[in-house]
């Protein structure tokens, strides 16, 4: 019995000395501008802000809020103060502080470029629109057919960790695990569409694309604003442009058949790899009965 206990007491004391898991790392930052909306069902604002000195331009973003009973007084056109909190994978408001209300600029209320653009669904034959890829050459989804596809949208000078940044993250996940699984090896692309022509070149998108650690299978690509706004509306991407250059803008990510027809679609950040992955070996399976 005195063992017993001698080694219980000496396993508490190791767990005493043991380190305390590191605290995560988190930057913070002054935030201010004008809310252009407020959803109280998923604590978030769309937030028209001046530039955070420090992180990134002025421009306007979706933002989750730490606190949500703090929206529950809050409307569109209210001005605020915050302090933006970045960490590795996520950001989010904390603090939000009511300031006054100002009128909402034009370009809130517009129609966006895009809208009367059926959007696409399981089962529908996705677009051959005409896009350029990072190396300068022309692509379409329709050169494609035969392999199974992944599209998604981004812009590559997001900065928020848990938008578009995330979107490179996953695919690369998606890119590793295809590789590695018997039967997608070869059969599956990637195409990650930029909806920020005018920053986004072919060379920019180049060395994004090598900085992802994106292989032969992962393609970037853009196209002329009116163009690739259609496109993207096709898969429920809504893109606002506003005249200080800033870009508003949802997620959305397609899976897409070897006969060119999407098979799952999903919204926001809520997909892991796995579901793609699974997405994809079932759209691969079915493939011969197709054909």
């Amino acid at each position: 019995m005195r063992c017993l206990v001698t080694t219980a007491l000496m396993l508490v004391a190791l767990a005493s000395c043991a380190p305390a898991p590191a605290p995560v790392k988190a930057t913070r930052y002054p935030i201010g501008g004008q809310l252009l909306g407020v959803q109280l069902d998923t604590g978030q604002v769309l937030l028209k802000h001046g530039e955070v000195v420090g992180y990134m331009a002025a421009m306007t973003m979706p933002f989750p809020v730490e606190d949500r009973a703090s929206l529950r007084e809050r409307r569109p056109g209210d001005l605020v103060t915050a302090t933006l909190v970045v960490e590795p994978t996520r950001y989010y408001l904390a603090d939000l502080q009511f300031l006054g209300k100002g009128p909402l600029p034009a370009a809130a209320t517009a129609r966006p470029v895009a809208e009367g653009v059926q959007i696409l669904g399981p089962g529908d034959a996705v677009p051959t629109t005409s896009l350029t890829d990072h190396t300068g050459r022309p692509l379409s989804l329709a050169d494609w057919a035969g392999s199974a596809a992944v599209v998604t949208f981004i812009y590559t000078r997001c900065p928020l960790p848990d938008v578009c940044p995330l979107m490179d993250r996953r695919f690369a996940e998606v890119q590793a695990a295809a590789t590695a699984t018997a039967g997608l090896a070869g059969r599956v692309r990637l195409l990650s569409v930029s909806f920020d022509p005018d920053v986004d070149t072919a060379q920019v998108l180049a060395e994004h694309a090598s900085r992802v650690g994106a292989g032969p299978g992962w393609r970037f690509a853009t196209a002329p604003a009116a163009v690739v706004d259609r496109f993207a509306a096709e898969f429920g991407v809504n893109v606002i442009r506003e005249a200080d250059h800033t870009i508003t803008h949802n997620l959305r990510t397609a899976v897409i058949g070897p006969d060119g027809r999407i098979v799952a679609t999903y919204s926001g950040n809520d997909w892991t790899a796995d579901t793609l992955v699974a997405d994809l070996t079932r759209a691969l399976a079915a493939a011969p009965a197709d054909r």
